[in-house]
């Protein structure tokens, strides 16, 4: 099983479809929302797709026959290493454990371990941590 992670992003006009409920069930894929928005511009929803290759491919076609614009992140959290003062608010935060204190007192993030929750946003004072989307 391979994992892949998306940004959707959803235009008004199809914004109320059952798009992700057909990708889930028509293309035998496990989702896991990470973060979604919705307002008059349409919605967005970023996603962990995990699956076979074949099937994730599969899905990537339906969602963008169906008129959501896909793009496949690496990264979700970005660390500006030159704004990070190392204060740790981060890490006690973090429900994923995607960031370290080392014992150089060094604030370390793993993005593969991120979910994009966004709480590392919220309690960056020198706002260092940018969410990527």
């Amino acid at each position: 099983m391979t994992r892949r992670k998306f940004l959707l992003n959803f235009s008004p006009s199809i914004v109320n479809q059952a798009i992700i409920f057909r990708l889930v069930k028509d293309h035998d894929l496990m989702l896991n929302i990470l973060r979604a928005g919705i307002d008059e511009r349409g919605g967005y929803t970023l996603v962990e797709i995990e699956g076979k290759p074949s099937q994730i491919k599969g899905g990537v076609s339906y969602l963008e026959d169906s008129g959501v614009e896909v793009k496949e992140l690496n990264e979700y959290v970005s660390k500006d290493e030159e704004r990070c003062t190392n204060c740790g608010a981060c890490v006690s935060i973090c429900p994923a454990e995607a960031f370290i204190m080392t014992e150089s007192f060094k604030v370390e993030f793993d993005p593969d371990k991120c979910i994009a929750c966004g709480l590392c946003l919220d309690v960056c004072s020198p706002g260092a941590m940018k969410l990527q989307i």
